[in-house]
């Protein structure tokens, strides 16, 4: 089946072959399903931006795209000062509709050491504590009060214990699976401080590690949900359990499963952001609880958007 060469250039790659595979995922039995609309959005979003960048420079069909067009492109994505996770979002379908290797393309690899804002002000590496930070997403204050023992494991995932957190809440921030190993050999199991005030910089932004975090966290919960049929229900009985648990002035508010399957819009002032960015305008709730849940502890899906979602523009400590 070859490329559809009729319409704008967004029209031809989102009619692409390898884009049109993107819309279905497998079943239980290797049946196709569609995948979420959050998820067909986000790859909308994707290839409009793409189509913007190559139409400014000319190109109007998708037969013109090749190894090195695309590679330029995500060379621009990373002046645009995207993080890598959101450089390799935006390039997997745009590699699918020009039938390109995501391994082909050279792109920058997310590790502590390597982070810095996007806005360009803090330029220290941040010493050990970001290496350990960019894999785990605390508030700088909270890595200065960590302790040798202050880690465990409860159903398959580890967590950070934060003995006092933001308004002197206990907390326990959950470690995404891929930095599970590394998180854990941080730890010692003493009862002596994790970080000596000297191995901290003073001119790097600990926080925009957290902003960072959180948005690999809303692709890992999106792509579970995309892909599991099952997690669905998994997730959100997760969330209440831990909802019960550490939040005990709400344990009994969280909204029912039915409140979590309608869609969250964007709209006014975030929605014309999330437009400049590119980025989808109808997310998943249960993502953004998810994340505001284990990942940012503040239990609110609103700051989860106002403060962690964007690029740049919102700097508050929540």
């Amino acid at each position: 089946m070859g490329r559809k060469e009729g319409g704008s250039l967004f029209h031809q790659m989102i009619n692409a072959p390898g884009v049109m595979e993107l819309a279905y995922r497998k079943g239980k039995h290797g049946e196709p399903l569609p995948v979420s609309i959050t998820t067909r959005k986000s790859y909308q979003q994707f290839l409009h931006h793409a189509a913007e960048y190559f139409k400014a420079r000319g190109i109007r069909r998708i037969a013109d795209i090749g190894l090195e067009q695309v590679q330029e492109y995500e060379k621009a994505l990373e002046a645009e000062g995207k993080t890598p996770s959101t450089i390799h979002s935006y390039l997997a379908p745009l590699c699918k509709a020009v039938g390109i290797s995501m391994d082909e393309i050279s792109k920058p690899i997310r590790h502590g050491a390597d982070f810095t804002r996007s806005g360009g002000k803090y330029t220290s590496d941040g010493g050990r504590p970001a290496e350990f930070n960019a894999m785990v997403g605390i508030r700088e204050n909270e890595l200065r009060h960590l302790y040798g023992n202050d880690i465990l494991e409860r159903n398959g995932y580890l967590y950070v214990v934060i003995r006092k957190g933001k308004g002197g809440k206990y907390q326990e921030q959950r470690v995404l699976p891929q930095y599970a190993e590394q998180v854990r050999k941080f730890f010692d199991g003493s009862d002596k401080k994790f970080f000596l005030r000297s191995e901290f910089s003073n001119k790097f932004d600990y926080h925009g590690q957290r902003r960072a975090l959180a948005k690999e966290a809303m692709a890992y919960y999106a792509d579970r949900l995309a892909k599991e049929p099952g997690y669905r229900k998994q997730l959100y009985e997760e969330i209440k359990t831990y909802w019960k648990r550490c939040n005990p002035k709400n344990r009994d508010k969280l909204e029912p499963m039915t409140y979590f399957n309608k869609l969250y819009v964007l709209r006014g002032k975030n929605r014309k952001l999330a437009e400049e960015q590119g980025k989808p305008v109808v997310l998943d709730r249960l993502v953004l609880r998810a994340v505001s849940v284990f990942h940012l502890a503040h239990w609110r899906d609103d700051v989860t958007i106002q403060s962690y979602y964007f690029d740049r523009g919102y700097d508050s400590a929540h």
